[in-house]
């Protein structure tokens, strides 16, 4: 094997690995959960069947559950959305919550201080980096 083919064999093994799907249709917000009369929390049956419409649209055309650090990207337009998923070389520990959950708190401390509505954030990047602010 020459060295331009056994590169590009190594460049394959360690590219990762990325999982896009589209689900055609206008996307939809999660409604809050709701309270009945008794007091019980509920989630609203729109948001239920919109989770399971995306739930579906995954595992018709990815079909599998990954078990190993991942990067999402997310497009949202008024006709699909566009979700992909890719296996990430980065594996930062040293934050135990759920990511999306550090972001919603710092969002909604901001909402009304930093913007006027949190309808105005067009974009958000964000990750977990280890006290050296790496990702390894």
């Amino acid at each position: 094997m020459g060295v331009h083919a056994y590169n590009n064999v190594v460049e394959q093994m360690t590219e990762p690995t990325a999982h896009t799907i589209v689900i055609k249709r206008r996307p939809k917000v999660k409604a809050r959960p709701r309270h009945t009369k008794g007091g019980k929390v509920f989630t609203p049956k729109t948001t239920l069947q919109e989770e399971d419409h995306v739930k579906q649209a995954w595992e018709e055309q990815v079909g599998k559950t990954l078990d190993c650090p991942v990067e999402i990207s997310l497009r949202y337009s008024p006709t699909e959305t566009i979700l992909t998923v890719l296996e990430s070389p980065h594996n930062a520990k040293t934050l135990r919550g759920d990511l999306d959950n550090y972001v919603k708190l710092t969002m909604d401390a901001l909402n009304e201080v930093a913007w006027v509505d949190d309808k105005q954030i067009v974009r958000i990047s964000a990750a977990k980096v280890d006290a050296n602010g790496s990702t390894n």
